[in-house]
């Protein structure tokens, strides 16, 4: 197949669109007006500084978060106006990594990252952990299946969420601040595991953070989000935004500049 015609065969939808989207908490508005897609086997970060949003923007396209206005597509599908059925069944085909890992402290490894099998699925017991054992293979956590997660390291537990959040066969994983409180050869190491599974696995993956090294090395594109705007202000390759931008703002984060120093007046 040449060039053209895998072009011509390949999916016009998005794994994810995102449209018009308003989002806050009762009357406070923390976003706006944010429209952007995310294509299969894309890596797209969210970033932004401290309270723009980012995390709820995620929480709002997962469907935990009702929206106060604009609509989120899952495949095509609404998640937004979706009834309770329909949205379980787009939230299964979503994976979700929060920050902290979010693991059960009185189970196994093994235990944990089986646990949405032995929720949403009634295959037996030794399929169940066949699944399990080859999800942490597959995020380099194999010998670790029968560690609790008090056992564990900071990055070790992130693996482990992963691997979790891929149990039903998610193609789309959330991942909320993978690299938080890592250091930065641990980071470099998970980054590397989120672009073995999109390579290997040709997963999709919306990952909200502020590491500038972790966004440089596994974006493929980025949507910064501005507390004080309350919309969306760049969008576009990480390297691109930091070299390029015309904003600022942008170019401020990118390149980690201090805010300018406050004039003090003499009395």
């Amino acid at each position: 197949m040449d060039g053209d015609e895998a072009t011509a065969n390949a999916p016009t939808t998005p794994a994810v669109s995102v449209r018009d989207l308003k989002i806050g908490y009762g009357s406070r508005v923390l976003l706006e007006g944010a429209s952007f897609d995310v294509w299969r086997g894309e890596i797209l970060v969210i970033l932004g500084g401290s309270g723009c949003g980012k995390s709820s923007l995620m929480k709002n396209m997962i469907g935990l978060y009702q929206p106060m206005a604009g609509d989120v597509l899952i495949a095509g599908e609404s998640i937004v106006r979706a009834g309770s059925t329909q949205r379980a069944r787009l939230q299964r085909g979503l994976g979700v990594m929060y920050q902290a890992g979010a693991l059960f402290g009185s189970l196994t490894v093994l235990e944990n990252v089986r646990f949405p099998l032995d929720e949403f699925t009634d295959i037996g017991l030794e399929q169940k952990n066949l699944i399990a054992r080859m999800l942490l293979h597959q995020v380099e956590m194999a010998d670790a299946q029968s560690l609790m997660p008090a056992e564990l390291s900071g990055g070790m537990l992130k693996r482990a969420g992963i691997a979790r959040a891929m149990a039903l066969g998610a193609e789309i994983l959330m991942l909320d601040e993978p690299s938080a409180g890592l250091d930065p050869i641990t980071a470099a190491n998970l980054d590397r595991t989120i672009l073995g599974l999109r390579d290997s696995l040709g997963l999709t993956f919306v990952v909200v953070t502020h590491e500038l090294q972790s966004i440089l090395e596994i974006a493929d594109r980025a949507v910064m989000l501005d507390a004080d705007a309350r919309r969306i202000i760049a969008e576009g390759v990480p390297s691109e935004l930091r070299d390029r931008s015309g904003d600022e703002r942008v170019r401020q984060f990118f390149n980690r500049r201090p805010d300018a120093p406050a004039i003090s007046r003499g009395s």
